[in-house]
């Protein structure tokens, strides 16, 4: 039997050495953008942190029922509409009645309970009975027409806070250093509007960093935020618009503004690089939307002409069609921007129309680009520097976690490899896991039998 165990053995040890060389290929040789995986509008932009309606349901005729996706403590709903009286539904999901008429547009705001938890919904209905298609010469059930100021749809959703990193691996002493210059040095309170605490960090980021613009070398790629931030502050080093990025977004989420690392970047075999650029996007809580930021040329935020801010795929469709008209930028005017000849003079804030400093967007949100959403943690992609990876702990693992377990989503116009390249992967590693696991167990029971 144990010799039975040991040819089981050979086969088992040539089986697990040819895996793990098969694993070490795919790792080593791997394209840069084949990880990026696949991710919708939705998905991206719409988080479970405002409701979403999952579906709608007919319980009776007029009677309708709300699917409700959203990560607060709901104990019912109020429902007020402009003809019907007010409405009380207990529960996560709100069941409210229409009005009879048919063909009439009706509007109803559905209210949460408590109502400070957060915004509810507001839509417009009106009700086509199968009579009136049958009128008409068409067979059809009865329609309930609803535009709905909530998403509406079932697709993968995820907490603002899934995207936002502790920086744990930072260290205490460094976490708490960040949090006194964002309270002294930047000047930022907790209870001031989201755009307000922005602009105060872009400012103190900017006067600090205004003369680290430049290459960073190569420990960059597997230092922390606040190490490179010490590095470029003291002259030590120098930054691109990556370690900008990794800097304003570290802050950011110290000082309490929800933020996640944006990349755009298209390569062809590792080599030509179509385009290349770093920023961030952070969670406007007042709007509920998610609003570009780029550090690294001062923008704090860009605005329709409503005041709304706009978000990367919004600016990436813009570009397609060269339609930055009624856009304004929100900018730190430094010496980057002395030339706009805004009101306000260099060293301030100003607004002013984003046509007049959009050249990297211009430049980067052409249609080759792959937008990419990076998950917690914020440290680089290992590429060919693989060193770092027995470096520092957050940065083995975080690349380590990415390669195999947590995808980074991509928006764009092109198809990319995620999907398939993470069956192989995942496909190569569970076989090694599970050859080397029946592996040991024959080994520990030959050893056993011997004894």
């Amino acid at each position: 039997m144990c010799l039975f165990r040991k040819s089981s053995l050979t086969l088992l040890a040539v089986l697990l050495f040819a895996l793990l060389i098969a694993n070490l290929i795919v790792f080593f040789t791997r394209d840069w953008e084949a990880s990026f995986y696949p991710a919708s509008y939705a998905t991206l932009y719409y988080p479970l942190d405002k409701p979403t309606v999952r579906q709608w349901k007919l319980i009776d005729t007029r009677l309708i029922e709300a699917e409700i996706a959203w990560n607060r403590p709901v104990q019912g709903w109020s429902i007020t509409s402009d003809s019907l009286e007010p409405q009380i539904s207990s529960g996560n999901n709100p069941i409210f009645r229409l009005a009879d008429d048919e063909l009439i547009f009706h509007t109803y705001a559905i209210t949460p309970i408590p109502e400070e938890i957060g915004k509810g919904i507001e839509l417009t209905t009106r009700y086509i009975s199968k009579e009136y298609y049958s009128e008409r010469g068409m067979k059809h059930t009865d329609v309930y027409s609803i535009d709905c100021t909530a998403p509406c749809g079932n697709f993968k959703q995820y907490p603002i806070s899934y995207w936002t990193d502790d920086y744990s691996y930072v260290g205490e002493a460094g976490l708490a250093e960040a949090d006194r210059l964002i309270a002294e040095a930047a000047g930022i309170r907790g209870d001031e509007p989201t755009l307000v605490k922005m602009e105060k960090l872009t400012r103190f980021l900017r006067r600090q960093l205004i003369h680290a613009r430049g290459v960073p070398k190569d420990d960059f790629r597997w230092m922390n935020p606040w190490l490179i931030y010490q590095e470029m502050v003291a002259g030590t080093g120098k930054g691109w618009c990556t370690q900008h990025g990794q800097i304003y977004v570290f802050f950011a989420n110290r000082a309490g503004i929800p933020t996640r690392l944006m990349l755009g970047a298209r390569t062809q075999d590792n080599n030509f690089v179509y385009t290349g650029h770093t920023w961030a996007e952070s969670w406007i809580a007042e709007q509920q939307r998610w609003a570009f930021v780029d550090l690294s040329h001062s923008h704090i935020a860009i605005l329709n002409k409503n005041g709304q801010v706009l978000n990367t795929a919004e600016l990436f469709f813009l570009n397609q069609h060269d339609s930055f008209d009624s856009t304004f930028a929100r900018i730190y005017q430094d010496w980057e921007w002395k030339h706009l000849q805004a009101p306000t003079g260099p060293d301030s804030l100003a607004t002013v129309p984003f046509a007049l400093c959009n050249r990297v967007v211009r430049e980067q949100f052409t249609a080759h680009s792959i937008l990419k959403y990076r998950r917690p943690p914020n440290v680089e992609d290992v590429r060919t520097l693989y060193r770092g990876l027995f470096k520092d702990a957050a940065y083995g693992w975080g690349n380590i976690e990415r390669y195999l377990f947590k995808p980074p989503l991509a928006f764009s116009f092109y198809p990319t490899e995620g999907k398939s390249t993470y069956i192989v992967r995942w496909v190569l590693f569970y076989s090694l896991a599970a050859v080397l696991f029946l592996f040991l167990i024959i080994a520990v029971r030959c050893r056993w039998v011997k004894k």
